[in-house]
């Protein structure tokens, strides 16, 4: 808490942030601030992605960080074939938690990551593919321009109809996302699994709702 409180702190001679808006008026925005890729793909390889980076209480100093052109490039390139494009990626930076959050937001229809599932098991772990591509975008930030960025928490998060689900990665600090954590914050509620080989069993409601997020 303390290194992402330093990190506010060293953008204190930057503009204030923008006031929050909603998920529509921030996406109707961020075409100013997206990354493409331009990359073409390998033989065999999935092709990258288009990032659109939306902000909420990010300084004008670390937006340049973050919209870093090589290190959107990579992040394109590693969410291509796990996500149809254009992926959202909120960078945040919330004044009265301290904490700062690079997410994914599950756009409906785009996951293109097999996840398994059968009833109230689902595979969590099948999401790592998305968590570790934004874990390295995370490292690439922290450890070229601040790493303060480091604590920055990753995740992927959902919104469908009245629900939200929000699935983070799990490990020591700083993980990388390789595990994703058995626990889903549903509707603002965190909900702890029960881990398996098959996946994570949920109660029956929490599951049909972790299913819909996933759009399983």
């Amino acid at each position: 808490m303390l290194a992402v409180a330093l990190l506010l702190a060293a953008c204190g001679g930057e503009p204030a942030p923008p006031p929050a808006v909603d998920r529509e008026q921030a996406e109707a925005r961020a075409a100013e601030v997206a990354g493409s890729t331009g990359a073409k793909p390998a033989a065999g390889e999935a092709s990258p992605v288009e990032v659109v980076l939306v902000w909420q209480g990010i300084g004008q100093l670390h937006r340049g960080y973050f919209s870093d052109p090589d290190a959107v490039a990579a992040l394109g390139r590693g969410l291509g074939g796990l996500v149809e494009g254009p992926a959202n990626v909120y960078v945040r930076y919330s004044e009265s938690e301290r904490a700062g959050q690079i997410r994914l937001q599950l756009r409906p229809g785009t996951r293109r990551v097999p996840v398994a599932h059968d009833g109230e098991v689902i595979r969590l772990q099948d999401l790592a593919p998305v968590t570790r591509a934004l874990a390295a975008y995370r490292k690439d930030i922290a450890s070229r321009f601040d790493l303060r960025v480091a604590s920055f928490d990753i995740g992927i998060e959902s919104f469908r109809g009245a629900h939200t689900c929000v699935f983070t990665e799990a490990g020591p600090p700083v993980p990388a996302g390789e595990v994703v954590s058995p626990c889903v914050v549903v509707d603002g509620e965190r909900v702890c699994g029960e881990a398996g080989e098959a996946g994570v069993r949920f109660p029956a409601a929490t599951a049909r709702t972790i299913r819909d997020c996933l759009d399983l």
